[in-house]
């Protein structure tokens, strides 16, 4: 059954994985690129709070470019402004320009993603979307993985590293423009507002805001923590990389296992592992102990790559794990409600890293940790406070879509044609919400 889903859903999953390779590959080389530039946290946390602004303001503006041009042409129009944005970097190492670029390249990724994530989300039913969902986290997390391996090789010529981002744009226009595969149709058009997003379906909400806070955080202060500590950026990197093994590892068994539960217990339990994790390693300090260290650092370099795992293995699904839950309630909205919990899940990764910027000069070495042991506790107990409150059950949904195959992807175009004429018009409502 998940293949039936799958196939024809291959090409948008591929083009965001190429996409994920320049997005990630760029969250790293920022915080490394103003520390050898002899900048501070508060610059990085500017930088990444600029991004994560500019996400916003895609997903917003995201959704009507969607409706009126498709999937296809505005992922192609994110995915070309993102390469135009790597090009000018190459040029400047100023900082306010650079967090004008960084705004500018949030927007595009925001809406090219936001038609990713809304594509793969109404295409699918409830009962196989976590596993959807979850093989295209396990793509972009193979890609994330990669870009910190481009980071390892290439993390002394700049210049080259923001080629080969470019390069990765520019072949997922190619990689996207050239299927054959049938997005959702956009005419139709249900209003959905964020009022009742909230009232129906609050621990999404939640949960979006806490993941984007959290990953972005982990992100842009981890390697910078790293340099700070004396740590190579070929060092940085593989560290950095770890968090999207995790990723990788616990992907699946955490979509598959959502398929079979109420999605909350997972968010739940996610939370709290997040929760007492960080809290561990505010006690036990380990970039302290780096910089104290004598002699081998092996056994310090092998715990924190493990916590780094389990942290980005908890952390990454986090979003995954809320949108399907979104899902469970409101899949005739689909668009609409994808683009909220994105544009949720971007307050979050912009809150985030401004709250880092604001408790460093009273916490300079563990703000990023204290604010995610915060927050996933926060999680923990609204996400507790619900269960109780709202008791554990599954929504009826009469699925109110179509998936359509593609002939590009190995389908057969009379499969395409009889799926069309098939096809209810009322099919594809689109209004829309790593």
């Amino acid at each position: 059954m998940v293949r039936t889903y799958l196939v024809p859903l291959m090409a948008i999953i591929i083009a965001a994985a190429c996409m994920q390779v320049a997005s990630s590959a760029m969250m790293t080389f920022v915080p490394l690129f103003v520390g050898a530039h002899g900048g501070d946290t508060a610059e990085v946390g500017l930088l990444a709070a600029a991004y994560s602004l500019g996400f916003m303001g895609g997903c917003l503006r995201g959704l009507k470019i969607i409706n009126r041009v498709g999937y296809i042409r505005a992922f192609a129009a994110g995915a070309g402004l993102t390469a135009i944005m790597i090009l000018l970097a190459r040029s400047t190492d100023n900082l306010m320009i650079w967090a004008g670029l960084r705004f500018v390249m949030g927007g595009a990724v925001a809406m090219l993603f936001s038609a990713a994530d809304a594509w793969l989300s109404v295409a699918t039913p409830d009962a196989v979307r976590g596993r959807i969902l979850s093989i295209n986290s396990l793509a972009v997390g193979l890609m994330a993985i990669l870009s910190q391996v481009l980071i390892f090789q290439f993390a002394t010529d700049d210049q080259l590293l923001l080629d080969i981002m470019l390069l990765l744009s520019l072949c997922a226009i190619v990689l996207l423009c050239l299927t054959r595969s049938v997005p959702p149709v956009t005419e139709a058009k249900s209003r959905l507002s964020f009022r009742e997003v909230l009232r129906e379906v609050p621990v999404a909400v939640t949960g979006a805001f806490v993941a984007g806070a959290i990953t972005t955080s982990f992100l842009t202060v981890v390697p910078f923590a790293l340099s700070d500590a004396g740590v190579t950026a070929g060092t940085t990197a593989f560290l950095v990389a770890q968090l999207y093994v995790g990723r990788l590892l616990f992907q699946w068994p955490v979509g598959a296992l959502s398929d079979t539960m109420d999605r909350r217990f997972l968010i739940l339990g996610c939370a709290i592992i997040i929760c007492v994790l960080t809290t561990l390693y505010l006690a036990a300090d380990p970039f302290k102990h780096w910089q104290v260290a004598n002699g081998s650092q092996d056994g310090l370099f092998t715990i924190l790559a493990i916590l780094l795992i389990i942290l980005g293995g908890l952390s990454f699904p986090l979003y995954s794990l809320c949108l399907a839950h979104g899902f469970e309630f409101k899949v005739d909205n689909g668009p609409a409600l994808s683009t909220y919990l994105l544009f949720v899940w971007a307050l979050g990764s912009v809150i985030g890293p401004l709250a880092i910027s604001a408790m460093a000069p009273v916490f300079p070495d563990t703000a990023a940790p204290l604010l995610a042991a915060v927050l996933s506790g926060l999680l923990a107990a609204f996400t507790l406070w619900r269960l109780h409150k709202r008791p554990s059950q599954k929504p009826e949904l009469e699925l109110s879509y179509t998936s359509y195959p593609s002939a590009g992807l190995g389908v057969a175009p009379e499969t395409v044609a009889n799926a069309l004429e098939s096809a209810s018009p009322t099919c594809h409502p689109l209004e829309k919400p790593q």
